[in-house]
């Protein structure tokens, strides 16, 4: 996939461009450029003073007009946990080139602003999505989607089809799809990065389209995988100038500097794709399938298709949401389980934990949801890895569509809101030790029982739980966060259930130490790494031939 345009690359786009056209028309894109970003900073500063005699928020000082311009330290989460601690204060506010950006570093405060005041805090800025939102035109996802009539629609459409009770209707196609990930796992566990990409695209496709997709070079997973990193690389800070100054979308391709529009322009037909092609197929075969939604229920394409309104927008509303629920969860899943095999095989004592729960439950078969009360140790790993390296560290920013008052301080209309999920998540006073990978910080001993006893144990309601944090807030929660927790327990039960993972050696023997380092970006994942994953014995390894066969 091209490379996106970085800041550091503007110097040579300008000199390219002053050296292809004439001096006029240079003169004269530089001068609108300027313009319009002074106009912008200007509108946005004379905003922010302090309104009605209420306070700006703390945070660092920038230029006049263009504001906070040194370069950003990363990872960005740590930055703006540290500006917390270095003007004592959990909320910050700082504007960069005329865009105020607050940051929630505590529960609190984002709770209250991004949830209890929803209303006014649940659009997405215009600035900074203009190559994907409109040239890319992926303006139907509901992740960036405005907050209006459209995305009210393709809402409440997911939360028809995602609810707690909807999903666990779905709950034996998860575990079919667990199986076969088992199943890839003992063939060739060398690939698990693979296997364990295919098994979230795969769950999900089944359960949003009710499409059978292939274990390997699947065309749907690699068109909407391809998808996600458009979509990733366009929601990157700064990656495109055009975000920065909108008026240049109005420029034609072959101008000098253009590369963006034409790299739109190869973009948009991947997107379109990943937006119509698994939508056509199910439309084709509708007497024949249906969208796995539930069983008991209609499904939701007919539901939408056959009710009353405009069936045109029906359908662009049920396209829009099933691609978006898609896109949503193949790389969040993916990225969670790929950090419990790096956490396994870091801390063999806590997987020979969930081993002796599941084998103490379980009793000679692998789990399934029937013991989903039942094996607490599971859930706190699961909670922990959503904890310790959360797939989102700060969230897509939404946007306050009114000027608001937080604890004396003005927020002004228009301003970026980011919560700083990753500082949360960190946060001492809810999690002692909180670079520790600790599962046993959600478990308390069952009433009555030995303090000691690592197996007689129960989760701690006191204990924060991270779903709370690591789904997003408010309006803007991911309306598939329930599924996913499913996906994730049922997967990380049944490894734990079947395998050991080890710590890999060389061809020389010698231990290879995972970094344990993780990708920078907006949905983070551990940087590749081996480890030995293999059954546990020769029995464990029949347990998962039985259940693929009953499955079958």
């Amino acid at each position: 996939m091209p490379t996106p345009v970085r800041p550091n690359e503007l110097v040579q786009l300008i000199t390219a461009t002053m050296e292809s056209v004439t001096p006029a028309t240079c003169t004269a894109l530089c001068v609108g450029c300027l313009t319009y970003i002074l106009l912008r900073a200007f509108r946005t500063f004379a905003g922010t003073g302090s309104a009605r005699g209420l306070a700006k928020l703390p945070g660092p000082r920038g230029w006049p007009f263009v504001g906070y311009l040194r370069p950003v330290e990363k990872p960005v989460s740590a930055m703006y946990r540290q500006w917390s601690e270095d003007y004592n204060s959990d909320i910050i506010g700082v504007n960069m080139l005329g865009t105020n950006i607050v940051i929630a570093n505590t529960l609190k405060v984002a709770a209250e602003l991004l949830e209890t005041r929803s209303a006014i805090y649940s659009d997405r800025p215009n600035i900074g999505n203009t190559m994907l939102r409109e040239l890319v035109e992926f303006d139907w996802n509901m992740s960036v989607a405005r907050y209006d009539s459209y995305w009210r629609d393709s809402r409440k459409a997911a939360s028809q089809g995602f609810h707690l009770q909807a999903v666990m209707r779905c709950r034996p196609a998860q575990v079919n799809v667990t199986l076969k990930l088992l199943r890839n796992l003992m063939d060739a566990p060398e690939d698990f990065r693979s296997y364990i990409k295919y098994f979230a695209g795969q769950q999900i496709m089944h359960i949003t389209y009710g499409i059978e997709t292939q274990d390997r070079n699947d065309p749907y997973i690699e068109a909407a995988e391809h998808a996600v990193a458009i979509a990733i690389a366009c929601l990157v800070p700064g990656s495109f100038l055009v975000d920065l100054i909108p008026i240049l979308k109005y420029i034609p391709e072959w101008f000098p500097g253009a590369g963006f529009k034409r790299q739109a322009r190869e973009w948009r037909k991947h997107i379109s794709h990943t937006l119509n092609a698994p939508f056509a197929a199910i439309k084709a075969c509708a007497s024949s399938c249906t969208i796995s939604f539930s069983n008991n229920q209609p499904p939701l394409l007919e539901k939408m298709l056959d009710g009353p309104g405009d069936p045109v927008y029906a359908e662009h509303v049920i396209k829009g949401t099933l691609a978006s629920m898609y896109l949503g969860g193949a790389d969040t899943t993916t990225s969670t389980l790929e950090t419990f095999l790096l956490a396994m095989t870091l801390h063999p004592e806590v997987l020979q934990e969930a081993q002796r729960s599941v084998d103490r439950v379980c009793e000679g078969r692998l789990p399934d949801f029937s013991d989903y009360d039942a094996l607490p140790w599971i859930h706190a790993i699961v909670r922990e890895c959503l904890r310790w390296r959360p797939v989102v560290r700060m969230n897509v920013a939404h946007m306050v569509t009114k000027d608001d008052v937080y604890e004396g301080y003005h927020i002004p209309k228009g301003s970026l809101v980011l919560a700083n999920i990753w500082a949360i998540l960190h946060d001492p006073e809810a999690y002692a030790d909180p670079e520790t990978f600790n599962p046993r910080r959600f478990l308390r001993p069952r009433p009555g029982a030995d303090a000691t006893d690592a197996e007689n144990v129960e989760l701690d309601p006191t204990v924060r739980d991270p779903i709370v944090v690591a789904f997003g807030f408010g309006r803007r929660i991911c309306p598939g966060r329930h599924m996913a927790y499913q996906s994730l327990w049922v997967a990380v039960a049944s490894i734990a259930a079947a395998f050991d993972i080890t710590k890999a050696v060389d061809a020389h023997g010698a231990v290879i130490e995972p970094s344990g380092e993780y990708t920078d970006g907006l949905i983070t994942a551990p940087e590749p790494f081996k480890c030995c994953i293999r059954p546990r014995s020769a029995a464990h390894a029949a347990w998962v031939q039985a259940a693929l066969e009953q499955d079958a």
